[in-house]
């Protein structure tokens, strides 16, 4: 099974794990470098500006929510679809990613970002969640045109 199908498959999955942690979402902590959903940015390192790190925040978790096509390069569309091949146009693959990707059951308030860096326009992001924390994904974005785009991921379950 492709590794980006895995990610896809399971990172969903962990955020929304079974069960109730018996603590509510003011209770989890979280240090400096790290933040949840909509609270901010997790503080950058490299290059990038507080005005980056917004957008790659914002870009990563819209991109997770809602798997819309215009927050991904056209080589990572190709890879996440399922069925797409290296000369898919991104019309296809996005139509591709479409038929896979359903709305998750987690909300931006169960994602954990962290270890945001970048320098020259590529910039990565670590996304995890307080459910499962052995479970993280390294997302890669770069910025084309002006705006902060997915183009990569490393899932890691190294921890399990």
């Amino acid at each position: 099974m492709d590794r980006r199908l895995l990610a896809a498959l399971v990172l969903p999955l962990a955020l929304t794990a079974c069960g109730d942690d018996s603590r509510s979402s003011d209770d989890r902590t979280s240090d400096d470098a790290t933040t949840t959903g909509p609270a901010g940015a997790p503080e950058a390192a490299g290059d990038l500006t507080d005005q980056d790190a917004a957008a790659i925040e914002e870009t990563i978790l819209d991109f997770l929510l809602t798997g819309e096509c215009d927050l991904a390069t056209d080589d990572y569309l190709r890879d996440i679809a399922l069925f797409a091949d290296d000369d898919a146009t991104r019309d296809e693959a996005c139509g591709q990613w479409e038929d896979v990707f359903s709305e998750p059951l987690f909300t931006a308030d169960d994602v954990v970002l962290s270890e945001l860096s970048g320098e020259d326009g590529v910039a990565t992001i670590l996304v995890g969640s307080d459910i499962a924390p052995d479970i993280t994904t390294l997302y890669q974005l770069t910025l084309v045109d002006g705006a902060w785009l997915v183009s990569g991921d490393e899932y890691n379950t190294d921890g399990l």
